[in-house]
């Protein structure tokens, strides 16, 4: 292994381990191309907080790191918010993760929130609301198309398919 491949480990292990020592919900661990917050250009530097909105442009990627160790990662032509969210490991009862999909493909890894308990942790996607009970999930939405698409870890698909 390259030194540089393991110093990118390296940075991305204290990164997710300083976590929690943020003032903010969250932060961009890399990013590539036009990723926006609130409509302003992201840096390395750039902090996020609930009610903010990620746009990727298309081509682009950003991949971040929620206070609670969770990782949300966006590809080109997606746009996210972060509706509502709270993180104390002093006081797991009262932890809250739900971001909105609003367009695009996010994929989740759990980080505490989830560990402490999974029924804190929702997304929604057009009209449906998704729950997590692993530590991995993948969304899709396609708003024009009106489709909505899930897959956990072990490739089941957690939204059922409309009643015919």
């Amino acid at each position: 292994m390259s030194s540089f491949r393991i110093s990118r480990y390296v940075l991305l292990l204290f990164v997710v381990v300083s976590a929690s020592a943020w003032s903010a919900d969250g932060r961009i661990l890399s990013f590539e191309g036009d990723v926006r917050v609130n409509g302003k250009p992201v840096t390395a530097e750039t902090l996020l907080n609930r009610e903010d909105t990620i746009t990727t442009a298309p081509g682009a990627s950003v991949k971040i790191v929620l206070s609670d160790n969770s990782v949300l990662d966006l590809d080109g032509g997606s746009q996210i918010l972060i509706s509502d969210y709270s993180f104390d490991p002093a006081e797991p009862e009262s932890n809250k993760s739900k971001v909105d999909i609003l367009s695009g493909t996010l994929r989740y890894v759990s980080g505490h929130i989830a560990k402490d308990d999974p029924k804190n942790i929702s997304f929604t996607a057009g009209n449906s609301t998704i729950g997590v009970r692993g530590t991995f999930i993948s969304i899709s939405v396609d708003p024009s198309a009106n489709k909505v698409s899930a897959v956990d870890a072990e490739g089941n698909h957690p939204i059922a398919p409309p009643e015919s």
